[in-house]
């Protein structure tokens, strides 16, 4: 979301400052989206889709921005640098005072376990590729999870800024093919040249909205995110500029004010009916997008009858004026605030946040986006307004790059210390305290940054099979003259077990190989996902893997999962019957083969991530987890498991060494359990080796072996 300055008026200078009208119509818009942001963010249950607030300033940019350039086209270099040195001038500074400060508050109160990850991306919104690393952290199954950044919403400003590299240029080449048409093709309509730029423009808009639809049913994550998805919003506004400057629409008063009404309607409608389950951006998009293109072209600040006199209210006007610096504020406090205060807003801090959003708006509106934007000495030098370009993504790139390192580094020895803690609290660490009512572990021997990244081998592997389940990989650990042979089936749960059969295989008794999937079951079903064909792709690597093992002369199966992911198809009552009738043709399939399995019952769920808790510094370890009852989440394939009556199935949990009767611990014996909110860490899984080396050797039993 850019908030940019009307265009600049045919025949003004470029080096001096030009007062220019401002139309309250598109101020009024402004508003109606910062606050639809706002409310969405502070209270995502009330205003479910005012997401659709950065939609409608995509459409204002694209028209703000293609009007100036239509007409004042860029006909060289320098008047591409002029370009940008404005939109450097308006839109930088402001951007980097917000950048620094939330940097500087996320090293003082954020979890430490955050200040990596929030210092990297500092740096790409300070380079204005925030959104494209959005895109790839968000198709990480396990990124999905991670606590929300105080910078993410630069995305959208990440969009524009990419938007302005390409757009100057696009219209430039237009509107001289269009000068060059006219001049040189006697005899050919001159109406042709003068629609060329409406032609080029609607292309884009056609070509992007199309490539948003497809990726939007495919890869939805990364959809919300990638400029060529966002890049028709910011053509609609494009091409109503082009069209209106060909030929003004003018139709009567009242037909403008049915058109301005229907687009504020539009927009409120999508602010209001979509929520995190609409598809998006996709042609949902089209709703917020159309409406705002159809308020600007109708002009509704001068529609009698219309919705100009609610727009140009003045408080209206006076936050459109400060959206973009509300827009910069508000998420650093909602995201910092709580961690701040050390406890979940109130209603109070509700509105405190609210408050300082809109003073601190204004502050920076009246201090840094102003004058830097009219300073004469960088007004008339673009070295000078480069120059500040330089300093202001130097000072927040460099800063979020070395801030990363150092906490990086932090990290690396936390990491490199913790084994030797581990192992020098002997049977008192982990599932070991459990068994030994002696222990009792002060400290943490695995730090939280040290958890946070102790993941098994399997992820540095990349023994995964991901959405959409192209990919067929499997990872081999153990000695290649084991004699037994074992296959690890199942999703993320499974793979975290992954640890405890490599220690247990130290003295050459058994060979691990990996048939793991990300989110996806082991079950002959279709599952619901929201991307088209990751469904399909599940089920047909289900099928591979299954296949393999019973193809692959495996003496075990260790079997585990968390059940998800929806069944396609079967009604919300009837889900856990099925998936447990679903996991009994799994299970059959093996016991069929003659195959022994061991299924490792789900352990528990946190409900948050861990290493983010333990960093924040809670009053107690245990504030940290959560009762049985919310922890433990059904596993059908457990109650599968034990249901099964051929001898060849055998169950094994370890609830017993996580819970007792009023918590599951998030830490056992001084040892991190999870990496995440539900992961177990390879430290404590490692000390869940005699559990899982007996439930093999037990299931071997049952087939002789």
């Amino acid at each position: 979301m850019t908030i940019l300055s009307p265009p600049v008026p045919a025949g003004s200078s470029a080096g001096t400052p030009t007062r220019t009208e401002v139309r309250t119509d598109v101020q009024g818009l402004r508003a109606l989206a910062v606050s639809a942001v706002l409310v969405y963010h502070l209270l995502p249950g009330t205003v479910t889709g005012g997401y659709v607030g950065v939609d409608v300033f995509f459409v204002i940019s694209g028209f703000l921005i293609t009007s100036h350039l239509l007409r004042r086209p860029v006909r060289g270099v320098g008047d591409l640098l002029e370009f940008w040195a404005r939109r450097v001038r308006r839109l930088i500074p402001a951007a980097t005072v917000v950048l620094v400060a939330t940097l500087a508050a996320t090293l003082l109160w954020l979890p430490s376990t955050m200040h990596a990850r929030v210092a990297r991306e500092v740096a790409a919104a300070a380079l204005y590729m925030e959104n494209w690393a959005l895109a790839r952290s968000a198709t990480d199954y396990l990124a999905a999870e991670e606590l929300a950044s105080p910078v993410q919403h630069y995305w959208s400003l990440s969009v524009e800024e990419q938007f302005y590299v390409l757009w100057p240029v696009l219209i430039g080449l237009t509107v001289w093919v269009a000068v060059r048409w006219r001049r040189r093709g006697a005899g050919r309509p001159a109406s042709l040249s003068a629609w060329l730029p409406t032609a080029v423009v609607g292309l884009v808009v056609v070509v992007s909205l199309a490539w948003s639809v497809h990726l939007t049913a495919t890869n939805p994550s990364a959809a919300y995110f990638v400029t060529t998805t966002r890049l028709w919003e910011l053509a609609l506004g494009g091409l109503v500029a082009a069209a209106v400057t060909v030929r003004p629409w003018q139709p009567p008063a009242p037909v403008r004010a049915a058109a301005a009404w229907a687009g504020l309607a539009a927009v409120v409608a999508a602010v209001v009916l979509f929520d995190g389950t609409t598809p998006f951006p996709g042609v949902a998009a089209a709703l917020p997008t159309v409406g705002t293109a159809l308020v600007i072209a109708a002009a509704a600040d001068g529609a009698r009858g219309g919705p100009g006199g609610l727009l140009a209210l003045r408080p209206v006007q006076w936050l459109g004026d400060v959206s973009y610096s509300v827009y910069l504020w508000h998420w650093p406090l909602i995201v910092v605030v709580p961690y701040a205060l050390g406890r979940a807003m109130g209603g109070v801090e509700l509105v405190a946040v609210v408050v300082a959003s809109l003073v601190l708006a204004a502050l920076t509106k009246r201090w840094v986006e102003d004058p830097l934007r009219r300073q004469p000495v960088l007004v008339r030098r673009r070295a000078a307004t480069f120059g500040l370009l330089a300093v202001c993504v130097g000072v927040s790139a460099v800063w979020g790059v070395s801030a990363a390192s150092a906490s990086d580094q932090r990290v690396r020895e936390a990491v490199a210390s913790a084994p030797a803690r581990v192992a020098d609290a002997g049977a008192c660490a982990g599932a070991g305290a459990a068994r030994d009512p002696s222990c009792d572990v002060q400290g943490l021997l695995t730090p939280p940054e040290a958890a946070a990244q102790d993941k098994p081998a399997v992820y540095a592997d990349d023994c995964w099979n991901d959405p959409p389940f192209t990919t067929r990989n499997s990872c081999t650990y153990g000695s290649d003259g084991a004699p037994v042979r074992v296959a690890l089936l199942g999703n993320s749960h499974a793979g975290h077990w992954a640890p405890a059969l490599e220690a247990g295989e130290g003295a050459g008794d058994w060979q691990v190989d990996t048939y793991l999937q990300s989110s996806c079951y082991p079950v002959e079903r279709l599952l619901e996902y929201d991307a088209a064909g990751d469904a399909q792709g599940c089920l047909d690597t289900t099928r591979w893997a299954v296949d393999s093992v019973v193809d692959g002369g495996y003496d075990l199966v260790v079997l585990s999962a968390r059940t998800n992911q929806l069944l396609a198809g079967v009604p919300e009552p009837e889900q856990a019957g099925a998936a447990q009738d679903a996991y009994a043709d799994t299970l059959s399939t093996f016991t069929d083969a003659g195959i022994p399995v061991l299924v490792l019952r789900d352990t528990p769920a946190m409900p948050d991530d861990v290493p983010d808790c333990l960093a924040a510094g809670p009053v107690s370890w245990d504030a940290c987890g959560a009762p049985p009852s919310q922890a433990l989440e059904p596993d059908p394939l457990a109650a599968a498991g034990r249901a099964d009556d051929s001898g060849l199935v055998t169950v094994r949990e370890v609830t017993d060494l996580m819970c007792d009767d009023e918590v599951c611990h998030p830490v056992v014996g001084g040892v991190v359990a999870y990496f995440d909110h539900g992961h177990l860490t390879a430290t404590f899984a490692r000390t869940l080796t005699p559990e899982v080396t007996d439930g093999v050797r037990a299931a071997l039993r049952t087939a002789g072996g």
